[in-house]
């Protein structure tokens, strides 16, 4: 008897998301406010869709690769972010995207190399993830080094990105972990 009070509890948490239209739905792909699950369930709309043009599948794929990233799925965020860069090879979010997936897998070789790639497409921003590369691409590649044992050339990515931005935490608290004063 207690199964069906909780399928109808499940139900009704799920009719919110059902009475979306798949436009709305879709929506959710680009939406700053939405759940890594409403992005995904909003990119995958727009994906398979085959509606959408090339200058806007890459970021439906790299908007996908985030949320992914986000829920751990890092697999599934480098398949997409390969499928985003064929697309769009200059884009420097999906660079960082792909390299934090690849970081998380402890693959920081091709962590770096795709951090190194988001510098030299964007090198001087701040840490704004839509802008990507600069301090923040410099701080997660500190950060791979770092893990790689290569403390020298970690120091160094974390002073620059410090120099292009000097509230970077991220650098700020790696320079402390590696007792080279921020």
């Amino acid at each position: 008897m207690r199964r069906l009070p909780i399928a109808l509890i499940l139900a009704l948490i799920a009719l919110p998301a059902l009475a979306q239209t798949p436009e709305q739905r879709a929506a959710w792909c680009a939406s700053p406010t939405a759940t890594d699950d409403q992005t995904i369930e909003g990119c995958t709309l727009l994906i398979q869709s085959g509606r959408e043009a090339p200058g806007n599948l890459w970021a439906d794929y790299d908007n996908r690769a985030f949320a992914y990233v986000n829920k751990g799925l890092f697999d599934q965020a480098i398949a997409d972010e390969n499928q985003s860069l064929a697309l769009d090879p200059a884009n420097a979010n999906g660079y960082m995207n792909r390299g934090n997936a690849f970081l998380a897998k402890g693959n920081f070789d091709a962590a770096i190399a795709d951090y190194t790639r988001s510098v030299a497409l964007k090198p001087n921003t701040q840490s704004a993830y839509n802008n990507s590369g600069g301090a923040l691409a410099y701080a997660d590649r500190a950060i791979a080094y770092e893990r790689e044992g290569q403390p020298d050339k970690a120091i160094a990515d974390f002073r620059t990105a410090l120099s292009l931005d000097p509230n970077s935490p991220k650098a700020k608290a790696g320079l402390t972990r590696l007792g080279a004063a921020p």
